[in-house]
């Protein structure tokens, strides 16, 4: 029987969930404890098997007792965490202990060790299982023949089958539960490619995610997606999760034709599994291999195709499965790592990954398309009626200060504010007809030009109002224009909040771009106390429908800021 693909592999911190999950922390403790008082109670009940150092067999359980006690009462209290990877190894250090104590290889204490080895198991996968029967297997073996009885009361194939038993049942028990581990960390991935998407974040956003997943799932150090597509914008596009830059897997990056098809230069029903035979003695050994993905049979090899992708990724071992959607767009992933084994089932289950990735893209796309048809209809009935019950009274209202302005005469009194207010009925006009366009035509704000905007309309609260707004800015040059218009908009009704819910004469906005987030900050200087406990409920709203967050505080320096966080 062969060992699980790679069981143990990522057995970290971020594997916490998994063990939590897999293993009942409540059952390990009170088994613990089971069968701490169980041996206590044998050798009492039938004294005649620890036949020397009687006192010190009985001490030695009543101490286990108790620590195996204390350790369910501690883990009660904290509400049944997942065990610690130390207790499995103070148990198989006691147990050997108690082996030296009852009679060697012949004690009845033997069977404990599976004990420790079914914690290890399924607490920490097949790696720290192993690791735990080849101690337990060494400590029984050593302890178990250095005190065990001498002459005719030494059972030697007692002996060798209890060593035996040990080695092969702990190897099954290792394999099983490293194997469902596994299993259950495939199943978690696969859940979460497929889990619901915002579609505001995007189809990039969900690549470059479910990339992310992929680099953590096999250990690697990098991830790469190649995609040739046939439909509009038609192209060749690369998406790369690597460890050093983890926030540019979302980032989508042009590549040439002839880049292209380097990296796909296999055939796109074949997935493989490649290691670097100069690297090492033991990559040399791991090979390389090729399976059709329909059928998962052998295909052939592939050794100079494998070996120019290597040197492309500057890798000394890969795995790739072929992608296909079904608008046509096809391409290839690769999960580039050092020094770890791929095996052919880590080609056939990302070969399943694969699929359940191009579905969720695919439905993805289907979903903008739908909401973009709805959106449409909505945009131009929406623009109708804003031409008609907001733009035409506004005309009138310009039309009627004309009149009025010339009826004053340019000399009169009251001449210079009705000219104000023609200019600001004309300006408002204006904007009502570019929002109006731009919603019929969904023209969206390019992200170098929300910081103009955002100064055109500080002016004109400066111009109208006197109130003096600074604009501090740190662009991405990735932002979206989608995003953008939001940010616009966000950013006027916090404005706007000032102008009519405020006494304030200063203000700032501040507009940053960081750690994939955008952050706004909309703050005014606090006079009377005026705003200290209002909630832009509007704003906050907004952020929401955007999967973001607002807040308010008050500053030190005696602002109010609205804070927003958008993720980009």
């Amino acid at each position: 029987m062969s060992a699980p693909a790679k069981p143990g592999l990522g057995s970290s911190a971020s594997d916490t969930v998994d063990r939590v999950e897999t293993v009942d922390a409540r059952m390990i403790a009170l088994t613990r404890c089971m069968l701490a008082f169980s041996a206590l109670a044998i050798i009492w009940i039938d004294p005649s098997e620890p036949k020397r150092l009687v006192e010190l067999t009985y001490a030695s359980l009543a101490v286990y007792c108790i620590y195996s006690a204390v350790l369910a009462v501690i883990s009660y209290r904290s509400d049944w965490p997942a065990p610690k990877r130390a207790l499995h190894w103070v148990d198989i250090l006691f147990y050997a202990y108690l082996v030296g104590l009852t009679e060697g290889t012949s004690s009845i204490f033997f069977y404990f060790f599976l004990f420790a080895i079914l914690v290890a198991s399924f607490a920490w996968g097949f790696r720290e299982s192993l690791a735990v029967t080849l101690a337990s297997f060494a400590l029984f073996t050593t302890v178990g023949l250095t005190f065990a009885p001498t002459g005719d009361e030494f059972e030697l194939n007692r002996t060798l089958i209890r060593a035996v038993y040990l080695f092969v049942f702990g190897y099954m028990i290792a394999y099983w539960g490293g194997y469902e581990a596994l299993l259950k960390r495939r199943l978690k991935l696969l859940r979460e490619i497929n889990s619901l998407w915002h579609p505001r974040f995007g189809v990039a956003h969900a690549v470059g995610t479910n990339l992310d997943r992929l680099l953590a799932f096999f250990g690697g150090t990098s991830c790469v997606l190649v995609l040739r597509r046939p439909t509009a914008p038609p192209g060749c596009l690369m998406y790369t999760a690597s460890l050093q830059k983890p926030e540019q897997s979302t980032i989508p990056s042009l590549i040439t034709a002839g880049a292209a098809a380097a990296l796909l230069r296999l055939p796109e029903t074949v997935a493989a599994y490649y290691h670097d035979p100069a690297v090492s003695w033991l990559q040399r050994f791991r090979g390389h291999a090729a399976y059709d993905v329909r059928t998962l049979k052998r295909a052939g090899d592939f050794p100079a195709e494998c070996e120019a992708l290597a040197n492309l990724l500057d890798a000394q071992a890969f795995i790739t499965a072929p992608y296909a959607q079904s608008d046509g767009t096809t391409g290839r992933i690769f999960v580039v790592a050092g020094d770890i084994g791929f095996t052919r089932a880590d080609v056939e289950f990302l070969t399943q990954a694969m699929s359940a990735f191009a579905t969720v893209v695919d439905n993805m796309r289907l979903t903008e398309e739908l909401i973009s048809q709805a959106s449409k209809q909505e945009r131009l009935a929406i623009s109708r009626d804003l031409h008609d019950s907001t733009i035409q009274p506004y005309i009138g209202l310009k039309l009627a200060l004309d009149a009025l302005q010339r009826d004053a005469g340019a000399g009169g009194p009251v001449a210079p504010r009705i000219a104000e207010l023609v200019e600001m009925a004309g300006m408002t006009i204006r904007d009502l007809r570019t929002y109006a366009a731009s919603l019929k035509e969904r023209a969206p704000m390019p992200g170098e030009f929300l910081v103009a905007a955002v100064r055109k309309q500080s002016e004109r609260l400066g111009q109208f109002y006197g109130i003096d707004v600074e604009v501090k800015s740190d662009i991405s040059a990735h932002l979206d224009g989608r995003i953008s218009a939001e940010a616009f908009q966000i950013i006027s009704e916090g404005l706007s909040n000032i102008l009519r819910h405020t006494s304030a004469k200063a203000a700032y906005v501040s507009i940053l771009c960081e750690n994939s987030n955008l952050l706004l900050k909309i703050a005014n200087e606090a006079r009377g106390g005026s705003s200290g406990d209002f909630t832009p409920r509007s704003i906050r709203e907004r952020a929401q429908a955007l999967g973001g967050a607002a807040f308010v505080e008050r500053g030190a320096d005696g602002y109010t800021v609205v804070h927003v966080t958008i993720p980009m």
